[in-house]
């Protein structure tokens, strides 16, 4: 049987972006790019701590909204991340230490320009990192990323450090005003690009191309004022001669939480049977069978404790 690379398949969606900047540098909290993380994870209400997946992550928030600490722990590995703010919100560096293993301990800063752009973090995650405000460089003791403008493109060049031994990669963005419009580098190549009013991705494009095999992965998104919400992606993989096509597809109900997830594998099923007063979800349950059967596995439950200001 001939095997064919999966690529662009997402199990599930946890878009989380913590590198909001000052939402007054590039026009308004009414772009997607500018609101805090509370929208980001699609919670409502002025949360204030959410603790999760059987009281292993807990994750806590001002009252703008902007995450400022989150800790898990379970029973041979812990972690501790701290998000540090100016007055005006903008997001200046993260302090991230970990035990069990190796344990690590490091901070990444952030720098900021007046380019009036929004910025890709990261080629590879562009729907994970999302787009940044005037971003000039993140840095930490392990890589560094410059966001640099050359006439009307801006140029990205990345450092990574493994083994004392430096990798540079880079990355060339076009824009169409404010938003990326094409991102190109090397085997990687993302375009097709358009955005809602709100700035949120409409549709796009990611394609990876080797001399002898490639992978065209189209991402559609649901339109919306609020949350940003995958509908489906499309991948076209191309190994010779030999062809495959696979989707994914995404579900919500009224609520905008996710009630369903299909690919070539199986499919996912979502059952919210508790909602609080703000409308946040505090208990899920999960069915998964795979594809080409009719009988739903066992359920699992998650619960969620939310406190607010």
């Amino acid at each position: 049987m001939k095997k064919i690379k999966i690529v662009c398949s997402l199990l599930f969606i946890t878009v989380i972006f913590f590198t909001s900047c000052n939402p007054n540098e590039i026009d308004d909290v009414s772009i997607y790019w500018n609101t805090n993380t509370l929208t980001r994870l699609q919670l409502n209400g002025n949360v204030k701590k959410v603790v999760s997946n059987s009281g292993k992550q807990v994750d806590e928030f001002n009252q703008d909204g902007y995450i400022t600490k989150s800790v898990y722990t379970d029973t041979d590995f812990s972690s501790t991340t701290i998000y540090n703010y100016d007055s005006n919100g903008k997001l200046l560096s993260i302090d991230f230490t970990s035990t069990g293993g190796k344990g690590a301990e490091y901070t990444t800063t952030f720098e900021y320009q007046n380019i009036n752009k929004y910025v890709v973090q990261n080629k590879y995650h562009l729907l994970m990192d999302g787009l940044a405000p005037n971003l000039k460089a993140r840095i930490n003791d392990y890589s560094r990323s410059d966001y640099t403008m050359e006439g009307s493109n801006l140029k990205i060049i990345e450092s990574h450090i493994s083994e004392g031994i430096t990798y540079r990669d880079t990355t060339l963005v076009e824009y169409d005003g404010k938003y990326p419009s094409k991102i190109t580098s090397g085997e990687l190549l993302i375009d097709n690009i358009s955005y809602a009013s709100n700035g949120m991705f409409l549709n796009y494009t990611k394609t990876t191309q080797t001399e002898t095999w490639s992978s065209e992965c189209v991402y559609y998104f649901k339109p919306d004022n609020q949350y940003l919400m995958l509908d489906s992606m499309v991948q076209t993989s191309i190994d010779g001669t030999f062809t495959r096509i696979d989707k994914d597809e995404y579900q919500y109900d009224v609520n905008k939480n996710m009630t369903g997830f299909k690919n070539y594998m199986g499919e996912y099923k979502y059952i919210y049977s508790y909602l609080d007063a703000a409308n946040n979800w505090t208990i899920k349950e999960t069915q998964y069978r795979p594809i080409n059967t009719t009988t739903w596995g066992n359920s699992t439950t998650e619960t969620r404790e939310i406190t607010y200001w």
